[in-house]
């Protein structure tokens, strides 16, 4: 699998919970790249879709996951709170459309609404860290990792059939 550097930090619990969420994303095509960095991170990509879609990080000693997951708009608590967290951690400031130009019609990417009606969007070029995620969260990781795949999937074949136009 090529993540032995990643695993060698994780209690046996850890090891099974990102062990299943690795041979998933393997399953739907994503490699597990390390990245240049001097912490340890592991970038999931996709060749044929190009979209990475999954990291794994060792952070303060720690594991995390990071997912992408707007292509689904109805999640449990566990990624909202991860939406939430994220926008918090940057005190707002990196919130809003990045206009890089990847939306054409319509925004993608995730909506966190205060109790208080004030909303914040975050771009899903980003990844949404997931760290106290448990054993009984993993089938939701999985689906939401499969439906942002087939979203990929998609927009891969509209251009493909654009391109031919």
């Amino acid at each position: 699998m090529g993540l032995d550097e990643f695993f060698v930090f994780l209690s046996d619990e850890d090891k099974l919970k990102f062990s299943q969420i690795a041979e998933y994303a393997i399953h739907l095509g994503y490699k597990p790249k390390k990245a240049k960095t001097q912490s340890i991170n592991y970038v999931f990509t996709n060749n044929k879709t190009k979209a990475h879609m999954l990291k794994f990080s060792i952070e303060k000693g720690n594991p995390y996951l990071k997912m992408k997951f707007y292509a689904t708009k109805s999640y449990s608590l566990l990624f909202h709170e991860g939406i939430r967290a994220v926008v918090e951690e940057f005190n707002y400031r990196y919130t809003g459309c990045y206009e890089c130009g990847k939306c054409k019609d319509t925004l993608h990417g995730y909506e966190y609404t205060y109790p208080d009606g004030r909303t914040f969007f975050r771009c899903g070029s980003e990844l949404i860290c997931l760290p106290d995620f448990t054993q009984q969260d993993i089938p939701e990781i999985l689906d939401l990792l499969q439906t942002q795949h087939d979203y990929y999937l998609s927009k891969l074949q509209i251009k493909q059939l654009e391109e031919k136009l």
